[in-house]
């Protein structure tokens, strides 16, 4: 039985940006892409580099320390050095809680 956890509400996630959210002392990063929020797993897989604070372009993130691309919605690494997909987590809108599912 899945659990969620609120982590952020709507408003403090821009459109087209990241933060860093703490989901039961999992670290996340958190994107609005066009109003839709997505969830994946914080340190990129390369050497730890907060993809929160990455560019974001589309629906990709780019790690900010040496320019790993990862989609968004579904985790996926596009290109080097990046060594791994990283983990998605299901997010879910309440009212204005961002809520995501680490279960």
């Amino acid at each position: 039985m899945s659990n969620p956890i609120k982590v952020a509400t709507t408003s403090s996630v821009p459109p087209g940006r990241g933060i860093l959210v703490d989901a039961d002392g999992l670290l996340l990063a958190l994107f609005n892409i066009d109003g839709v929020f997505y969830a994946i797993d914080d340190a990129c897989p390369h050497q730890g580099a907060p993809l929160s604070e990455g560019a974001v372009r589309g629906c990709v993130v780019i790690c900010p320390w040496h320019a790993a691309e990862f989609e968004i919605p579904t985790g996926k690494l596009l290109c080097a050095p990046g060594t791994r997909d990283v983990q998605t987590y299901p997010v879910t809108i309440d009212g204005d809680d961002v809520m995501v599912d680490i279960d």
